[in-house]
């Protein structure tokens, strides 16, 4: 897959390569799904391909093939559940100091192709305290011949002596009209299905490829939203019993937990962008216009928040969504 809109950022860093002139250390920051992982991995051929053919890579080349088959020697892809050497296995969800450790000695090692050694950094807003300090330190003297890329969806996680030390590169969400042709060129769908999946992705390039890639997943997200409403309508002994069931998927599921409380919180922003039942009304058979009020769904939102970011953090799954439950305003009219 290739990065399409943002041209923005495209030019900037193809810019970049014509005047061989990069930044140690790049921010590729946007919303979950936005296509920075894409941009990054285009961003890699770009420095890489060996025809030259294309600016951002000619998809032919044996560079080009390895890369994208993530099996290219000067490409580090590092996250939160990359193995530490001589450390159990991590069940948090930090970027540790050992993940750090490890991408220093890489680095000092140079590249063994290419100009450039690249290490791409998943989530990199998950970088704990001890592996942020570690970070700064190694870019205080950069190894020669490497290039850091952090991919961030939340910059506020991010200590601000990384962020001033970063040229960021943001990307935004595309225009319906893009995802469509996009989906149009790659796969053969009915316009309805396409006007769905369309829908579905809200600009987010990455929701329309893996929607598009198996499109019962718009019945899951269908399924997610029903789960939230009767969530929001249920009185508080009904909700202790879900908050029990979601606890215990979290021990084993925890990114699909993760992935339900982003839905429930995306259910809530389209409420307040108020095309609610205009973009998805294929989706929702039910209205939580009529059960809260704005103010009410703004609140909801920061509860999902806290709750996502106190997981992460390690904190007891069955207090977190306990204590969720207990937040998120109970009506009168709620199902016992």
């Amino acid at each position: 897959m290739r990065t399409i809109g943002n041209d923005n950022a495209i030019n900037y860093l193809k810019n970049a390569y014509r005047q061989n002139s990069f930044a140690h250390f790049y921010i590729f920051y946007g919303p979950e799904h936005v296509g920075k992982t894409t941009l990054a991995y285009d961003f890699v051929k770009l420095l890489n391909c060996t025809s030259k053919e294309n600016e951002f890579g000619c998809e032919s080349c044996e560079n080009c093939k390895k890369i994208n088959l993530n099996n290219y020697y000067d490409l580090i892809c590092v996250n939160s559940k990359t193995p530490i050497e001589g450390t159990s296995t991590n069940s948090s969800d930090q970027i540790r100091i050992g993940h750090i450790h490890q991408i220093n000695h890489s680095a000092n090692l140079g590249p063994f192709i290419g100009k450039y050694k690249i290490f791409l950094i998943e989530n990199a807003h998950n970088l704990n305290n001890e592996a942020s300090n570690a970070f700064l330190k190694l870019l205080e003297e950069p190894p020669k011949g490497s290039i850091f890329i952090f991919l961030v969806s939340d910059l506020s996680k991010l200590y601000p002596t990384i962020l001033s030390r970063a040229q960021k590169i943001v990307l935004s969400e595309l225009r319906n009209v893009q995802i469509e042709d996009w989906i149009k060129q790659k796969y053969d769908y009915d316009h309805e299905t396409i006007e769905k999946i369309v829908q579905f992705s809200q600009g987010l390039l990455g929701k329309a490829f893996l929607v598009s890639e198996n499109i019962s997943l718009l019945e899951e997200y269908k399924e997610s939203y029903n789960r939230f409403y009767e969530f929001c309508n249920s009185a508080m002994s009904n909700r202790l019993n879900i908050s029990q069931k979601l606890s215990t998927r979290f021990r084993t599921d925890r990114n699909g937990i993760y992935q339900e409380l982003n839905n429930w919180m995306n259910f809530c922003d389209l409420i307040i962008k108020k095309n609610f039942e205009k973009e998805l009304n294929f989706i929702f058979d039910f209205d939580l216009k009529k059960t809260y009020s704005i103010m009410e769904i703004n609140k909801i939102i920061i509860i999902l928040l806290r709750s996502i970011n106190n997981l992460q953090n390690n904190a007891n799954s069955r207090l977190v969504f306990d204590v969720m439950s207990l937040d998120i305003p109970e009506k009168q009219n709620s199902v016992r």
